[in-house]
C-alpha cells in the first residue's frame, strides 16, 4: 500500500497554495499536469511490480 501511494501523483493542494497566495502558479500548475502524466504512464508498471512480488 505504501508503494502505491508513494507512485500517485501530488495532489492539487501546491496549487490551491500557488493561487492563494499568487506565488509560481505556472511552474507549480506545470508540476502538477507533469506529475498527474508521469504517473499515469508509471502506475501500471508500480501495481504489476508488487503483484509479481506476491
Amino acid at each position: 500500500m505504501v508503494v502505491l501511494f508513494a507512485a500517485m501523483p501530488t495532489g492539487a493542494n501546491a496549487y490551491i497554495f500557488a493561487v492563494q497566495y499568487q506565488r509560481l502558479v505556472n511552474p507549480v500548475s506545470g508540476a502538477v499536469a507533469l506529475g498527474t502524466l508521469l504517473a499515469a504512464a508509471t502506475l501500471p508498471v508500480v501495481v504489476l511490480l508488487v503483484a509479481g512480488l506476491k
